[in-house]
């Protein structure tokens, strides 16, 4: 037990309270909805008085007994330790010394507050992920029932490919839906698909988004994300649906917490291991039975070619010649719709030479409908064989086809009246993993190599020309890219991407299919383009928080660049592996990575790449809350960027030096460092980093007690601001611009500011609107 003395800064006490707790920064952080980096600015001492509200919460949080709450906030009050050494001690810059780093907005929006009163919290929508249900479902009345039946928490259904598992399962799950009020979510686990299997540490983040867990509440590592997910799942009426599981591992950590949450897995497998530890109840979906089959068929021959009476034989011989199994069935009826024909003929038309119907291997059956339709739909079909994504795009149909959107259009029509494509979202389109397979089978057997070559490059050209511009759009202080990109091919069209919305939207929608496609590269040998769709993820996916995906993605970047023996991208990938395993929390490796880069770089001559790894070695010892060697190595950064004349990277790092000294209380020593850092940055043009400057003068002016410097300072960065299209840049001054003015004595400014901020942080899902959030509701607050 500790002892209040005035020796004891508050971030002792905090540090001892959170061990009693049993707690890691990083778990406190995720109960509190605070960041990690505000816990650690709290135990480091950095903020010697915290605000009320965040001392309050804090308590809470650690489930304090009256004594110790008095103890806490005692602690907390300016004099019980070192004075506090400005007029605002939460506020701090915003961290230049990230890599490329500037607020940048992830996807997780907030309710709107209302102009004349508190904000008032809306709780986000229930998540309702589950797919469009199945066209003329009908039969497996004795699984439907089984399903209803079920007291289990877990429900497996278990059978071979095509058996209609998922059909079952979705279309239960839709009927069983409004039981389930707290939303139903869904995902495709592609257990056997011919590329990766989805992580589960990629859906328990999906999960956490469409929850409404606030970005700034979740946590870096992935255990963590996985107790926080169960958490925010326990006591709500949930359903889960885990579609096409690969095993049990796969399965675990994505089964959510309470008695009121029910979850549904279909797999290939029986799942032995999970049913055992969870006490699952089993299902095991076989194909119908002859009646059940028949009845199936003649759903999917349609109305106008409901079997006569006369035609039940055929009808049974139909469902027997494509061994009672769905998926067939489902082709069969889609052949007869198009064709007009009786199911008569289309016995006829199966019969073997011999005179009778044999069972049918499944291929067989594809091919019966592949050979129905026109070449333009029969080429289509072969080449979404060659995307390697759970799902396809309209637009990027296109680019892989090379053809124009309508031609596009009107051919996936005839696929999905075939039954040999599903448009499962409007403008998205996938293909059962059976028909994937089969589809590029054919590709290979019919396609030239060059054809599949070009069309692979249309798309990942595509991908990669969208994802970059994107990234220019949330990110207009990175460098430029080292790998530049060529011309896109003839008719990979990229997306026109105009707004920071716009890019966000799409790369939300998209970040699976990307994150896939860019294995893929590195699968069929196109390391350019992995290792440029893995530069055009990184700011993404950091600012979603989603580090594992982007520490995957820099090492496939990294396997790239040795393919390609190009040693400055191998350099820059250990930078950025560095940076996200530091991010992580995984320092051993970080510096693995950062001395790589180091040694290419220093070997290799090249100045400037070592002036960047150094910058962003500093950002790793920061993270680890090293404050001396991170501003040792940004001095050096400095020194290498004014040698070799870059201002634009002098810039960078002049404003990381000033940010250091700042971390390290030395704020005068900080300021000259600063207005250089301004000085270059003019001179380079870099207007973003010059707003980051000027805010970050504002800051350092207010923590010296300066308020009217401050104020200064902010309204700078807020006019540079308002000449670029960057609404981040401006929420952020407009929010400190908020701190000062209640610094100074002018509440309703302060709280019209931090309206104004929070809801451009909003409107951008940007992880700082939960803190302006706070702010507002604070008791504070005006």
């Amino acid at each position: 037990m500790w002892s209040c003395g005035r020796e004891l800064m508050f971030g002792g006490v905090l540090r001892d309270f959170r061990v009693r707790a049993l707690l890691t920064q990083e778990e406190l952080a995720a109960l509190s909805g605070m960041s990690e980096r505000q816990i650690r600015e709290l135990e480091s001492g950095r903020v010697a008085a915290p605000r009320a509200s965040t001392v309050r919460l804090l308590a809470d949080t650690l489930n304090l007994s009256p004594d110790d709450r008095v103890a806490f906030q005692r602690a907390a009050q300016p004099g019980s330790a070192h004075p506090p050494t400005s007029a605002q001690p939460d506020a701090a810059p915003s961290a230049p010394a990230q890599p490329n780093a500037v607020p940048s907005p992830p996807v997780q929006a907030d309710a709107a507050p209302s102009r004349s009163a508190q904000p008032v919290a809306v709780p986000p929508a229930a998540p309702a992920q589950l797919p469009a249900d199945v066209g003329g479902f009908t039969g497996r009345a004795e699984a439907l029932n089984a399903l209803d039946a079920a007291t289990a928490a877990v429900v497996t259904v278990s059978g071979p490919a095509g058996v209609g598992k998922t059909s079952l399962a979705v279309h239960w799950s839709r009927l069983a839906a409004p039981n389930f009020p707290d939303g139903q979510l869904y995902v495709d686990l592609r257990g056997f698909s011919p590329h990766a299997a989805i992580d589960p540490a990629e859906v328990v983040r999906g999960f956490l988004d469409a929850l409404g867990v606030p970005l700034d509440r979740i946590p870096s590592g992935f255990t963590a994300q996985v107790a926080l997910y169960r958490s925010s799942s326990a006591g709500r009426r949930l359903l889960v649906v885990l579609d096409n599981a690969r095993d049990a591992d796969q399965v675990r950590p994505l089964l959510p917490s309470g008695p009121a949450a029910r979850t549904v897995v279909t797999s290939r497998r029986r799942l032995t291991a999970l049913i055992a530890e969870t006490g699952a109840t089993a299902l095991t979906l076989d194909v119908p039975g002859i009646d059940e089959a028949v009845e199936l068929l003649a759903h999917r021959l349609g109305p106008g070619a409901r079997p006569e009476a006369a035609d039940g034989d055929a009808v049974a011989a139909i469902a027997t010649a494509c061994g009672r199994l769905p998926l067939a069935l489902a082709l069969v009826g889609a052949r007869a719709r198009l064709t007009g024909f009786r199911p008569a003929a289309i016995a006829a038309e199966l019969r073997h030479p011999g005179g009778r119907i044999a069972a049918l291997e499944i291929d067989a059956v594809f091919s019966w409908s592949y050979d129905a339709l026109s070449a333009d739909a029969a080429r289509l079909f072969r080449l979404l064989g060659l995307a390697s994504g759970a799902d396809i795009a309209v637009a990027a149909v296109a680019a892989l086809a090379g053809r124009a959107l309508p031609e596009v259009r009107r051919t996936l029509a005839e696929l999905t009246d075939a039954s040999l494509v599903v448009e499962h979202a409007p403008g998205r389109y996938r293909t059962h993993d059976l028909l994937h397979v089969y589809a590029a089978e054919r590709a290979r057997a019919e396609e030239p190599e060059a054809a599949r070559q070009a069309a692979l490059t249309r798309l990942l050209d595509h991908y990669t020309h969208t994802a970059y511009h994107a990234d220019l759009v949330l990110n207009p202080v990175r460098a430029p890219i080292p790998m530049p990109l060529r011309a896109p091919a003839d008719g990979a069209e990229p997306k026109h991407v105009v707004d920071v919305q716009a890019a966000l939207e799409w790369l939300e929608t998209e970040q699976a299919v990307l994150l896939t496609a860019l294995r893929q590269a590195e699968e069929e040998g196109m390391h350019r383009h992995a290792w440029q769709l893995s530069w055009a993820l990184d700011t993404f996916l950091n600012d979603r928080r989603r580090w594992q995906d982007e520490g995957a993605a820099w090492a496939v970047a990294l396997r790239a660049a040795t393919a390609l023996t190009d040693r400055p991208a191998a350099a820059h990938a250990h930078r950025f592996l560095g940076a996200v395993n530091g991010r992580l929390q995984r320092f051993d490796d970080a510096h693995t990575h950062m001395r790589e880069a180091l040694e290419v770089s220093i070997s290799a001559g090249d100045r400037a790449g070592e002036g960047e790894n150094r910058f962003v070695l500093s950002y790793v010892h920061w993270l680890q809350g090293d404050g001396e060697p991170a501003l040792v190595q940004a001095e050096q950064a400095l020194a290498i960027f004014t040698e070799i004349d870059d201002a634009l990277w002098a810039g960078k790092a002049a404003l990381a030096v000033g940010w250091y000294h700042a971390e390290l209380g030395a704020y005068e020593k900080a300021l000259p460092f600063q207005r250089r850092a301004l000085e270059l940055q003019q001179r380079a043009g870099d207007r973003a980093n010059e707003v980051v400057t000027w805010d970050t003068l504002g800051m350092l002016h207010q923590r010296l007690g300066d308020l009217e410097g401050a104020l200064h300072h902010y309204e700078q960065g807020l006019r540079v601001a308002g000449t670029m299209e960057s609404p981040q840049l401006r929420a952020q001054v407009l929010g400190h611009l908020g701190d000062v003015s209640e610094a100074i004595g002018d509440p309703l400014t302060a709280r019209e500011r931090w309206l104004e901020a929070y809801e451009i942080f909003r409107d951008l899902g940007h992880p700082q609107a939960a803190d302006l959030r706070r702010k507002l509701r604070s008791p504070d607050s005006p």
